[in-house]
């Protein structure tokens, strides 16, 4: 006789003590929605962050290569007394003992932003202090800057002259940093207001405002096709105050060998400046024109 055992119904306890999985075979269109919802509103949150991290990281950055520069400048004052001249040339008058040499025309005076000339400048009068004194050596300061001796020097890219934002923008062996030789906008002389002028050494007791109220050093951007290169003591490395900071000009204006120009960077609002007295500030490119020449002129008062 076979025996069996008669089937019962599930009774709620043993449903719950062992449940049977319904099986999924996909996410229901509700629930992809909700992630994708999920995931665009984190990269809306995260992208801006990220780029603005990069953003405060490549300034900081750049603030540290300014400060590499002023702090070169003061390491020469403290070994000549005195900043180096901005830029250097034979066929302008030297100012020796605050006076003139003799009465030459202005004109005799200042310099045209052209790869013609002397032009040895306050950048690689700094080497011997950024580390870089074998480049330094390489120099042949009995010829210009632009002289086929100087070839090799002058094509050096050196890395602590080019802001991170900038890189890209720029061809390698240019610089980012301008010295400023005037608090107006007119042609590199002997006669500028600034501290890095033509054929002319400032002490840094001789800066009347003192030197935590006068820009050294400040970020310049310049058409590629119009940048003769760190090592040129032109426009390529001197700015002056009488372009307000970020202006937009047209590039013709650079055709013009008197033209010098201003203050810029890629950082949004303004562009960083290093103070004579070593410290860096990031002035907005809002500044009043007054209040910013009267911070690039030595001797206002």
């Amino acid at each position: 006789m076979r025996s069996h055992v008669a089937s019962h119904p599930i009774t709620t306890i043993e449903y719950f003590m062992n449940p049977r999985p319904v099986p999924r075979n996909a996410f229901s269109l509700l629930e992809l929605i909700v992630i994708i919802t999920i995931v665009a509103i984190l990269l809306a949150i995260s992208i801006p962050v990220v780029r603005d991290m990069r953003s405060l990281s490549r300034r900081s950055n750049c603030d540290q290569n300014l400060s590499r520069l002023v702090m070169a400048c003061q390491a020469y004052a403290d070994n000549f007394k005195h900043l180096p001249s901005g830029t250097l040339t034979t066929s302008a008058q030297v100012f020796q003992n605050g006076n003139l040499a003799d009465t030459s025309p202005a004109e005799t005076l200042s310099i045209l932003s052209l790869p013609e000339g002397y032009h040895h400048n306050w950048i690689s009068s700094l080497l011997r202090y950024l580390d870089r004194e074998a480049l330094y050596d390489s120099i042949d300061f009995e010829v210009g800057v632009s002289a086929p001796a100087n070839d090799a020097v002058r094509e050096t890219s050196l890395a602590f002259l080019r802001c991170p934002a900038s890189i890209g923008e720029q061809i390698p062996n240019t610089t980012s940093y301008a010295g400023m030789h005037a608090s107006q906008a007119e042609p590199i002389g002997v006669n500028n207001d600034g501290l890095l002028m033509l054929n002319r050494w400032i002490a840094l007791s001789d800066i009347a405002d003192g030197t935590a109220y006068t820009i050294l050093l400040g970020e310049k951007l310049s058409p590629p096709e119009h940048d003769l290169g760190w090592m040129s003591g032109t426009r390529s490395s001197l700015r002056n105050a009488g372009t307000a900071i970020n202006e937009s000009v047209s590039s013709d204006v650079f055709e013009d060998p008197h033209y010098v120009g201003g203050l810029g960077s890629l950082h949004a609002g303004g562009a960083s400046v290093g103070m004579a007295d070593g410290a860096v500030k990031f002035l907005q490119d809002s500044i009043d024109p007054a209040v910013f020449q009267a911070m690039v002129n030595r001797e206002d008062n």
